[in-house]
């Protein structure tokens, strides 16, 4: 909510604010008034800050001012008020002492408790009024205690200190004779076992060789990465010699030229024999031209040639075997190798573990001979703490009487009340507000909403639903019908527009009734004269075409899909379907549904409709969808001069209204004001004009009864 907002709701409902704040005011303070006196009494405790005598710091520093003295302060303040040391003081007081203390909290002459009973009570009394807090950075602790009786609040903040004194002493003497016992057995029990852990590992040394651990490790090491390069050496030579014997079977199972193989080492011989058969071939083709083929010459390069051949598979032969026996050599190698680098690996692993062992017993080792020289430490300074003072506190102020009581206390009563009685009447309308914040009356519209109340309409049940449209031309309720004149003549009078304008007409939510105070409106409107046109603009639920017994398939949907005639034919335009109910009102429907009504409303088309429509009539109303949930209203509003704000009584939430006539008033259009609607029987405003809408639509009737008798 905003300042003003605030403002508003106080204003509102500042008379019962008042006296909802001032009853309960009221009501509190002469309860506070009421109860019993309180007096206080303190007792001050002051801590030494002692002199370092020895330099151990848990033995002498307990003095003020680090931060493991603001924990040592903490401890006392704590232990203070605790249980234990409000039964210590208890059981301190004698018969009398405790039988003053209880007395201002038994009822009048009641006979005093047995001893159990009396004690258990006063442990309730004194542990709920103690307390105890440190004074700033002083070496001071206050102790507080509250108490109905001013001597006895005296005589137990008192009692507090000096039995927390005692506490300190019997404590620090008991804790340090039993911590020296303690120390002596541990340190005797941590040397023995200092001494068996040493000797464990110097045992597990010699028997495993640890001396040489690191360089056996090292070893280990190269051998694995020369081991590494070897066996990746081995893998890529095999990989080679595979790669050529896989490229020769390749091509001698396709039947590929030898030639294609003499570029391996192994088949660098089938050149050669290719060359000399190559030879042979050319010298039969030269001699078959001349001689048969039985021709002596021609039977010896046969021969030769068959030769060759021969020579030339056994080449080939032995070179594919040759690669096999290399393939199998290398991966022989590559396995080898592999084993010798896992065997690497298994011994760097074994190392591994016989160093984890040692290290097992090296930290043990370490440990005992760490935690025994502490300990030994310890003892010492223990020693010598029992020696020194062992309470640096003493009682510095003790308690005495106040002369006047804690509380009541009628200045900070006061103070409370006031702000107690600000608070509620501040809180109690922002709080209804937040609650109940739902347009209800003509103050809402007024002072909140800040525009003009048109009409309030009143709730027509009893008007049949096809009826209430028309409340001027087919209802017979002239009370109805006189709210809506009243609504046009108070539109008219504060109207700043001049005949012909274009008039919108909205609302928040759906359910309000725009369409009914658009149709009854425009019908008020031909009423007068006025050459008026009711369009319907809500693509999404189009209302109007019911209302008047109409169908949908022609209206704006339909002429902006043909565009059929122009103007000045526009008019008698078919697809268009403007529709006349009597001389001065006619209708344009939508003509259809469509979920882009946006964008047809910001159309060039729509716009030169609309204003053609302006020059052709007087009054234009056009009925929108809801501008809270639907943004054509808002695209409507820069086309129109004039809106209208249609809401239902008690359902739309006023910052919801509020912020749509915030967006309207950034826009060209004027804001007429809000028609107020479904007003129950009895909750009419009564401003002047409100009034005058509701009771004189009764007048009015009532006087046309008496001139029909």
């Amino acid at each position: 909510m905003s300042p003003r907002e605030i403002l508003l709701s106080i204003r509102e409902r500042a008379l019962t604010s008042f006296v909802l704040a001032l009853l309960i005011c009221s009501l509190l303070g002469g309860w506070l008034l009421s109860r019993p006196k309180v007096y206080q009494s303190r007792s001050r405790l002051l801590v030494d800050r002692s002199e370092r005598v020895v330099d151990i710091a848990q033995v002498v520093d307990q003095s003020v001012g680090g931060g493991k003295n603001d924990a040592m302060f903490d401890t006392y303040l704590a232990q203070i008020t605790s249980p234990a040391m409000i039964v210590r003081v208890v059981d301190s007081l004698s018969e009398t002492e405790k039988l003053s203390a209880w007395r201002p909290y038994a009822e009048q002459d009641a006979p005093p408790p047995a001893a159990p009973v009396l004690r258990d009570t006063l442990l309730q009394i004194i542990g709920s009024s103690v307390s105890a807090a440190r004074q700033g950075n002083t070496f001071f602790i206050s102790i507080n205690v509250l108490q109905r009786d001013p001597d006895s609040a005296a005589l137990l903040a008192s009692r507090f200190a000096s039995q927390f004194i005692i506490h300190l002493l019997d404590r620090n003497s008991a804790v340090n004779n039993s911590a020296i016992a303690f120390l002596r057995e541990q340190t005797q029990e941590l040397r023995v076992k200092a001494e068996s852990s040493e000797r464990a590992l110097q045992q597990y040394r010699e028997k495993s060789g640890m001396v040489s651990l690191d360089e056996s490790r090292n070893i280990v090491v190269d051998r694995m990465k020369a081991l590494s390069s070897t066996v990746t050496g081995a893998r890529v030579s095999r990989v080679t010699i595979e790669a050529r014997l896989n490229q020769a079977e390749f091509i001698m199972a396709g039947g590929g030229d030898p030639l294609e193989l003499a570029a391996a080492t192994e088949f660098a011989n089938l050149s050669a024999v290719q060359s000399q058969l190559d030879t042979l071939r050319t010298q039969r083709a030269t001699m078959g031209e001349r001689y048969g083929v039985r021709h002596p010459s021609m039977i010896e390069n046969d021969r030769s040639r068959e030769a060759l051949e021969r020579l030339r598979t056994e080449l080939i032969t032995a070179a594919m075997s040759n690669l096999r026996n290399q393939r199998a050599k290398a991966l022989n190698e590559e396995t080898q190798l592999q084993s010798q680098l896992a065997q690497a690996e298994k011994e760097s692993f074994r190392l591994d573990e016989m160093a984890v062992q040692f290290n097992v017993l090296r930290r043990e080792a370490e440990t005992n001979r760490a935690t025994y020289a502490q300990l030994l430490n310890r003892l010492n300074e223990t020693s010598i703490t029992a020696q020194l003072a062992n309470s640096n506190v003493r009682v510095a102020d003790g308690g005495t009487p106040a002369g006047l009581p804690l509380e009541p206390d009628p200045r900070k009563i006061a103070i409370t009340l006031l702000v107690l009685g600000l608070g509620v009447f501040v809180a109690y309308p922002v709080a209804l507000e937040l609650i109940f914040n739902r347009v209800k009356g003509w103050s809402d519209v007024e002072n909140y909403l800040g525009l003009p109340l048109l009409a309030e309409l009143p709730l027509l049940n009893k008007i049949k639903t096809e009826f209430l449209p028309h409340l001027l031309t087919r209802a017979a309720d002239q009370d109805a019908a006189e709210t809506i004149r009243n609504l046009y003549g108070q539109l008219k009078a504060g109207s700043r527009l001049d005949l012909p304008k274009i008039l919108l007409v909205t609302s928040t939510l759906p359910g309000e009734g725009k369409s009914f105070v658009a149709s009854n409106l425009a019908a008020s409107f031909a009423s007068h004269g006025i050459k008026t046109l009711l369009v319907d603009t809500d693509f999404r639920r189009p209302t109007l075409h019911r209302y008047y017994g109409q169908s949908n398939d022609a209206g704006l949907l339909r002429w902006l899909d043909t565009k059929s005639k122009t103007e000045p034919a526009l008019l008698r335009d078919p697809a268009l379907g403007i529709t006349a109910f009597g001389p001065s009102l006619h209708l344009l429907r939508s003509g259809g549904t469509t979920r882009r009504s946006t964008e047809i409303l910001d159309s060039a088309a729509f716009r030169d409709l609309l204003d053609f429509l302006h020059k052709q009539y007087d009054a234009v109303i056009i009925d929108t969808p809801p501008a809270g949930v639907f943004s054509d209203a808002m695209v409507l509003a820069e086309q129109a001069g004039e809106l209208v704000f249609v809401v239902r009584y008690n359902y739309t939430s006023r910052p919801g209204v509020r912020r749509l006539i915030e967006t309207f008033k950034r826009s060209q259009i004027d804001l007429a004001g809000i028609v107020l609607n479904r007003m129950p029987a009895g909750t009419h405003s009564d401003a002047y004009y409100s009034s005058y809408g509701h009771y004189g639509s009764k007048y009015a009737a009532d006087y046309i009864r008496e001139e029909k008798a």
